[in-house]
């Protein structure tokens, strides 16, 4: 068997482990499908899995990177070895002032499986709050949370305790808590109830539907290796005639005549080839490559795409604009001489709000049993070889929200990104409270079995805290926000992810979110490629 089973899943599958796949190597140019998906990340995966499900739609799948065979995807302890590989794209930043000039590693899922195939294996499905406020922003009740737990229903395979309110059964993707979660974890929930978090049994019950929480973090791992959105939806597709899946190969613009998506130009092997879609094009490439293709396409803000040469299409000025993400921080104590967990686990998480950030929760935070610091952090308080991380993260306002610009037309060429961290100045006062709740919890009763001392920021000097934050900022890799769906000028695509102006092209990736939910994303992008499957199924018939 494979990783897991493909759409229809029912549960019964032995241990599984990853095979090698026979995708495929070219396509005849000019060739013609129903579909073309391009990207097979988490969304992607979904959308392509779905379509190609009906035995009479074929569907072209093309992605940038190479298969998902390599122990650093089956094993998720080893998601770290992923950075840096031919599993990403490595993009870096531009500096940003208001980090004290500093540029930002910032990579995105490169492969079958995207960003899925290569995180730490966290599933958070998003905050009702965050659900309510899409639907809002859209006028579209489907975009709620009511609908989202339907969906979220159909995609899991619960191994939980029963919540048949809220989890599901027989679905594509197993989901379980942690297993054998470490003492030090439990500390560190002991430490964040002692302070006024609640605990609950589970991080996406009824803890999404509250301000405050903690739990043991849920995942999408099985028989203790991982499961990909790609090998939970194509993988056990792929022979079939009307699916194709093409790796390693690179989207280049959007084919249109006038207003309408008629294909796409790729290069693949060196070679620039085109393909048709006679049905549509769905761009899932993420939150730095949807948008990059937009523009190179002509839709985008006229004034940015004139420079380049690019003939206007649509003016849509906000294609790669809303760059949002988490902040995140990292909090450091020198741990004692005990038992450590595995250094790239973290199997439990918190989230909270504060009158900095009143209302729905705004804070998460997991906890790393190592060192995870940036390397300005780590130059002013060097960390001891025994450490851990708390790791508060927090959503940006709309005055720190970045943007993607191209650097050239060239396809290759990466983009030019500003997360512009931090330029809100409510935003610091918020990163402060953060590293505040941080240092209390760490600091706790509860945590003292572990903790020798605090290394970093170790003071409530407002002076060196500020500071400590400047230089400590890094991303979580949940990026989103650059393709936004609304009503507004500023919105890209509408409710049912079309983009506004063109027929036969749509985005369906965490691009699309108006912001960035209260934790990781890869749960929430798997609701944006159901939702994208469920509405082309309609327009279909």
């Amino acid at each position: 068997m494979d990783v897991s089973n493909g759409p229809g899943h029912d549960g019964t599958a032995a241990a599984p482990h990853l095979r090698r796949l026979d995708l495929a190597d070219h396509i005849d140019e000019g060739k013609t499908f129903d579909y073309i998906v391009c990207g097979a990340g988490t969304a992607g995966s979904v959308v392509a899995g779905r379509l190609a499900a009906d035995p009479d739609v074929t569907v072209l799948l093309v992605e940038s990177g190479g298969d998902d065979y390599a122990d650093s995807v089956r094993d998720p302890d080893l998601w770290p070895l992923n950075l840096g590989s031919e599993r990403t794209w490595d993009h870096v930043t531009a500096p940003n002032w208001h980090l004290n000039g500093r540029r930002l590693d910032y990579a995105t899922g490169r492969g079958l499986g995207g960003g899925g195939a290569i995180n730490a294996g966290v599933w958070a499905r998003g905050h009702q709050s965050d659900w309510d406020s899409f639907a809002e922003a859209t006028d579209d009740p489907d975009w709620g949370y009511a609908h989202a737990l339907e969906i979220y229903r159909r995609i899991e395979d619960w191994q939980g305790p029963a919540d048949p309110d809220r989890r599901g059964s027989g679905g594509p993707l197993r989901i379980r808590p942690a297993q054998d979660v470490h003492p030090l974890f439990t500390s560190y929930l002991d430490g964040a109830q002692s302070v006024g978090l609640p605990r609950f049994d589970s991080s996406n019950g009824a803890m999404m539907e509250k301000d405050i929480g903690c739990a043991v973090r849920e995942e999408n791992i099985h028989a203790g290796q991982r499961q990909t959105p790609f090998r939970a939806y194509v993988a056990d597709l792929v022979g079939r005639p009307n699916l194709t899946v093409l790796p390693h190969t690179t989207v280049s613009r959007v084919l249109l005549t006038g207003r309408r998506a008629i294909g796409v130009e790729i290069i693949h092997d060196g070679r620039t080839l085109r393909a048709g879609a006679s049905q549509e094009v769905i761009l899932s490439l993420g939150a730095i490559g949807t948008p990059a293709v937009l523009m190179r396409s002509g839709i985008g803000d006229e004034s940015e795409l004139r420079p380049f040469g690019i003939p206007t299409v649509q003016h849509l000025p906000g294609v790669g604009r809303n760059l949002d993400d988490h902040m995140r921080l990292g909090c450091v104590w020198e741990a004692k001489d005990v038992p450590m967990p595995a250094p790239t686990r973290s199997q439990a998480v918190c989230m909270w709000t504060d009158d900095t950030r009143p209302g729905a929760p705004e804070f998460v935070m997991y906890l790393s049993p190592t060192a995870s610091v940036s390397a300005e952090s780590a130059a002013q308080f060097p960390p001891p070889a025994r450490s851990f991380t708390l790791m508060p993260a927090m959503r940006t306002r709309g005055g720190s929200r970045g943007r993607v610009q191209l650097a050239s037309t060239d396809p290759l060429d990466r983009p030019r990104i500003e997360t512009n961290f931090l330029a809100d100045p409510e935003d610091l006062r918020s990163a402060l409270a953060a590293v505040a709740m941080a240092r209390e919890i760490g600091n706790s009763a509860a945590l003292r079995p572990f903790a020798e001392r605090e290394v970093s920021p170790a003071t409530s000097s407002r002076s060196v805290c500020e500071e400590f934050v400047r230089d400590s900022v890094e991303t979580f890799w949940h990026q989103c926000g650059t393709a936004r769906m609304g009503r507004d000028s500023l919105a890209v695509v509408d409710s049912r992810l079309k983009v506004h102006g063109i027929d036969g092209l749509r985005v369906a990736d965490a691009s699309v979110l108006p912001h960035v939910t209260i934790a990781n994303t890869m749960a929430p992008s798997m609701v944006v490629g159901e939702r994208a499957a469920e509405m082309i199924g309609a327009d279909r018939g």
